[in-house]
């Protein structure tokens, strides 16, 4: 995925900061000003913010930076900017492993989608939700953590041929428990309180996809920088990058306060209906080529991340899921972290043509996927996968991926955080 460096300002910036789920920042398109204004005229006009917040507020009206795959979008929020020291984890839910090339079949015939997303509500309901989140008991944190690891996959072309070069980056999040309740429309407006963000990014540097690319790559004179359109990609890594922002434009979760969080729908035909009816909701941002599964599959992908719900929604987020006509299941895989788990997707429209500038042609048609868990419920990775068409990767290669590292509540926001203006 076309990253900027942490740190860097402008869209690149906001996608490194937030994973969203499946589709590329590349793909996004730049909010206009008058949708913004719109909203602000319906409660009055607020002392005018510095062109930086401005440019802030657009591209979160739109869920510009938080959704990637890569959709994922993923979020940030704090509270107290004097909080000090490294972030302690508590009830932290680890799941690393070695960065690898996934998605890999693990054999065997493949369950139907439906099956296995059903046995996935049954585990997630009887699987107690995070300590402290609506509906469960136990100490709740200041903060509820995400770790994520993003690769994109671009071809490049060698002295040998061409091969696959995959982009690695990872951010952290700290969202804030106690964010303000606002409106979906005071939150674009900037009004009803403000929040304070915490994030951190890396690069990981480019590599060579898989074991056929590696040969190709040494056939290539292992070269360490390729130049992709008006990209330039490099075997180069940071350091992580932590950074801290004061905004008044963005909520704690894409649903609001953890108050609102907690009352979301616990049925899935009525978290289908709110799903549907708020595809702006904060950093959401539903894209207009998307059908109503590649949209549902996407949010539900980065929600069942980003925002700590409850097991009653867990469980109807996934049976929501085995309603679409149009989910198809992978069987068995192994996600881009070497995890066993099973994948379900969706394929639809890609992006149109010139919708926005990237590493090649924009897909024609897109296949959306998760990697799940079914014996526990728990989201693993979310896939973009090509089916052909325009995209420069044959029909059924991967082309991007978001994959969890670790979730759970912290006490303590990170130390040391680069204050940026507002």
């Amino acid at each position: 995925m076309a990253l900027s460096a942490p740190g860097s300002t402008g869209r690149g910036r906001r996608c490194v900061r937030r994973w969203v789920g499946s589709i590329p920042c590349s793909f996004r398109k730049e909010p206009s000003v008058d949708e913004l204004q719109s909203v602000r005229e319906l409660f009055g006009e607020p002392a005018p913010p510095s062109p930086r917040v401005v440019s802030q507020a657009r591209r979160r009206a739109t869920g510009g930076g938080r959704r990637r795959l890569p959709r994922t979008r993923w979020m940030v929020s704090g509270v107290g900017v004097g909080l000090a020291a490294a972030a302690t984890a508590v009830a932290l839910v680890a799941v690393d492993g070695s960065a690898g090339h996934g998605p890999a079949r693990s054999g065997g015939a493949p369950e139907s989608a439906r099956r296995v997303l059903l046995a996935a509500a049954d585990s997630s309901a009887r699987m107690p939700g995070p300590a402290g989140a609506p509906g469960t008991s136990g100490r709740q944190s200041a903060f509820w953590f995400t770790q994520v690891r993003n690769g994109e996959r671009t071809q490049v072309a060698g002295k040998g041929g061409a091969y696959v070069v995959e982009e690695l980056s990872e951010t952290r999040d700290w969202t804030n428990a106690h964010g303000p309740r606002r409106t979906e429309a005071q939150t674009k407006a900037g009004r009803g309180g403000t929040t304070t963000h915490y994030w951190a990014g890396r690069r990981l540097g480019a590599r060579p996809a898989e074991a056929r690319d590696q040969a190709a790559w040494k056939r290539d004179g292992s070269p360490s920088r390729w130049h992709v359109g008006k990209r330039d990609l490099n075997t180069e890594t940071t350091a992580w990058q932590v950074h801290q922002e004061e905004t008044a434009f963005n909520a704690s979760f894409p649903d609001g306060s953890l108050e609102q969080v907690g009352r979301l729908p616990a049925d899935p035909d009525g978290l289908r209906r709110y799903l549907l009816a708020h595809p702006n909701a904060n950093m959401r941002n539903r894209q207009d080529w998307e059908t109503d599964s590649q949209y549902l599959l996407n949010t539900v992908g980065r929600m069942l991340v980003v925002e700590p719900v409850s097991a009653q929604v867990r469980a109807a987020a996934y049976r929501l899921l085995a309603a679409l006509p149009d989910a198809r299941s992978a069987g068995r895989v192994t996600d881009p972290l070497g995890r066993s788990g099973v994948q379900v997707s969706v394929e639809g429209p890609g992006p149109k043509p010139g919708f926005a500038p990237g590493p090649g042609p924009t897909p024609e048609r897109l296949e959306s996927g998760i990697v799940f868990d079914p014996s526990t419920g728990r989201l693993l990775a979310t896939l973009n996968i090509s089916t052909g068409g325009r995209s420069s990767l044959p029909k059924g290669a991967l082309l991007g991926w978001s994959a969890v590292v670790r979730t759970g509540w912290v006490d303590r926001a990170p130390a040391n955080a680069t204050k940026l203006p507002g």
